[in-house]
């Protein structure tokens, strides 16, 4: 592992093109003990730090070992160490804020995906933990390509993909908009917290008063969507699923240890519907679909309301962490994020939505083929 980690920083302290002078400064072992001090504050009574899994003492160890040894380390190639202990928990809300480090955006289009993805390559060591679906861990890769060629300089490109084609002149209103299909509509929700309360709630309304007027199947096109606000999600599930058919809902602190102190959720919607929508649900996912989106699908599946469509997700299914915080570590002064809440929806251990494990344009293509066939079986078996 050490050896590894000695090509990742080899790679990271000769890349040229750091944006910050403080991202090649040297930092010093005090500073790094001041760090790893910081970090064990945050994370106290988290399990990372009880060790529990090979990969996190691993990383663990490496970062002790990297802070007691004499050698230079930039912030840079040092967050690089840190991330690679938060992201052993395989929870994409525990990170180092790298985005924070670019002062400008790469125009070049990201490399192949087998190079995003090359273990001993420089873009990898920025990824989510290697117990995430390698679908969700590439999608990752590509979205934060405008920051991440920026630090690590790159001339190979790629081409974009049709799923992005296809939504780049979607005009997105507080982060979602509905698109008519013809046999269905499709009501893309990009997030959950675009825009100014006010804003959302005109947006919600513009939307589920197209989805009503079409009157046909609706395709929840949740591609995308890393999440947001709990009212948000809570309204959206309003539309489609009476309060009387949610399933519970319950949330504790991060690092209370456990869900035993957790406390039920009640029904908080940003806006309410008179009427929920019949129609027949499908929802799509892909590889950037996490918390808030994810936990909007577990209700809709939990009560039977929907089916589900793409590739696994960058979470689980029935729970996740959420409401993460920044946190500014002492020593080097990079920043990091902590999620403070946990949240379950129903009961039983986590599992993963049975859907592939696939990042491939074709993979993405038969999900949207699937998921419309089955919106529409009803019509092609009915004559007309």
């Amino acid at each position: 592992m050490y050896r590894l980690v000695g090509v990742i920083l080899a790679l990271l302290w000769g890349a040229a093109g750091f944006n910050r002078a403080q991202a090649q400064d040297p930092l010093s072992r005090v500073q790094m003990e001041a760090d790893i001090h910081c970090l064990d504050s945050i994370f106290y009574g988290h399990e990372i730090l009880s060790a529990s899994s090979l990969s996190s003492l691993s990383s663990r160890d490496d970062l002790i070992r990297l802070s007691q040894v004499d050698s230079a380390q930039n912030q840079l190639s040092w967050g690089v160490m840190v991330h690679q202990w938060l992201r052993s928990a395989d929870d994409a809300h525990m990170r180092v804020r790298f985005e924070r480090m670019a002062d400008s955006l790469s125009k070049a289009l990201p490399p192949s995906s087998d190079e995003l993805l090359m273990e001993n390559g420089p873009w990898e060591a920025f990824a989510p933990g290697r117990g995430t679906p390698q679908c969700a861990r590439l999608a990752w890769q590509k979205k934060t390509w405008p920051w991440l060629g920026a630090l690590v300089p790159n001339g190979a490109v790629q081409a974009r993909s049709e799923k992005e084609a296809l939504d780049d002149g979607l005009s997105l209103r507080a982060g979602m908009s509905v698109v008519d299909h013809g046999a269905f509509v499709r009501w893309v929700i990009r997030d959950f917290s675009s825009g100014k309360p006010s804003e959302f709630r005109r947006s919600y309304r513009r939307c589920t008063r197209e989805l009503r007027k079409a009157g046909t199947p609706v395709l929840l096109d949740l591609r995308g969507n890393l999440g947001g606000f709990r009212t948000r999600r809570h309204a959206v599930l309003g539309f489609f699923l009476p309060q009387s058919d949610w399933p519970e809902e319950r949330e504790a602190e991060y690092n209370s240890g456990g869900l035993d102190s957790s406390r039920c959720v009640s029904p908080m919607p940003a806006v309410r519907v008179p009427k929920v929508h019949a129609a027949s649900l499908a929802v799509l996912v892909d590889g950037l679909s996490f918390s808030a989106s994810l936990l909007l699908l577990d209700a809709l599946l939990m009560s039977d309301r929907a089916g589900v469509f793409g590739v696994q997700p960058l979470g689980q299914s029935g729970g996740c962490s959420g409401s993460p915080a920044d946190h500014m570590l002492t020593g080097s002064g990079l920043v990091v994020t902590c999620p403070t809440l946990r949240t379950t929806i129903g009961s039983g251990p986590l599992a993963d939505y049975g859907l592939p494990d696939d990042a491939s344009p074709e993979a993405g293509q038969q999900a949207w083929k699937n998921a419309v066939l089955w919106l529409l079986s009803a019509d092609l078996e009915t004559p007309r």
